[in-house]
């Protein structure tokens, strides 16, 4: 117990000086909810134990990762929408057209198109006017062998979201998880939100434990999600907005 919870604490405390340029502190951030998980573990095995001074360590080294993930993570639950407009969003690892995005018939759709955000990562998009409102939902995958690339990707992405006129639904693989600094200096930037829940998926399959969750459905305030649903390799977000 002891052993276990002293790593949890330098592991902490490293985090405090990741700032997504060292590849090993990286690493420990790309597994942070893996180590709150195991966090968790121990809180329950020192209180099994009865062992009152680990588990207040445990309790204290559990907050203090929780208050890190919070910040721009959803542990367990989606945002449910208060809306009753929906629109379905699929994401097909690796597709190479917007036909993956919503299927909308061609009169509702103003724009659609390709995004290059990088010499290799690139978007594709659909403006959509639907009971009179104009949306524009954005599906991107990127590569983890061009991660050289992610921070270049990242600010061109921001560049056409704040273009937008409407509403923007962001979907995808984004090649970090929601808490890692350059993803969350984007969410900053833009004013957006994660919506979706942690998913252990790497888009293909339904579930993977050991896997870091990278697939994040992004909006503002007014978008929900009602369901996540993986059928044929691909996963269908049912959003509203």
């Amino acid at each position: 117990m002891l052993i276990s919870l002293t790593i949890l604490a330098i592991v902490y405390f490293s985090l405090f000086f990741e700032n997504g340029e060292n590849s090993f502190l990286s690493n420990f951030r790309a597994w942070q909810f893996h180590f709150y998980l195991y966090n968790l573990f121990l809180f329950v095995y020192t209180l099994w134990h009865r062992r009152v001074f680990y588990s207040l360590l445990a309790v204290l080294l559990l907050c203090l990762n929780y208050t890190s993930l919070a910040k721009t993570t959803r542990l367990f639950f989606s945002q449910e929408g208060r809306s009753a407009q929906t629109i379905e969003v699929a994401y097909k690892k690796d597709a190479g057209s917007y036909n993956f995005l919503p299927q909308i018939a061609e009169q509702n759709i103003s724009r659609q198109g390709k995004i290059d955000l990088s010499q290799n990562l690139f978007g594709f998009y659909k403006n959509i006017n639907q009971d009179n409102k104009q949306l524009t939902i954005i599906v991107v995958t990127f590569s983890p062998k061009y991660k050289a690339e992610f921070q270049t990707a990242l600010n061109n992405l921001k560049q056409f979201v704040e273009m937008q006129d409407g509403p923007v639904i962001l979907v995808g693989n984004f090649g970090l998880p929601s808490w890692a600094p350059k993803f969350r200096a984007f969410l900053r930037q833009t004013r957006l939100d994660v919506k979706n829940r942690i998913l252990y998926t790497d888009g293909k399959e339904s579930f993977k434990f050991w896997f870091v969750p990278d697939i994040n459905v992004l909006g503002f305030d007014n978008v929900g999600i009602k369901n996540i649903e993986m059928k044929n390799k691909t996963l269908y977000f049912d959003l509203t907005f």
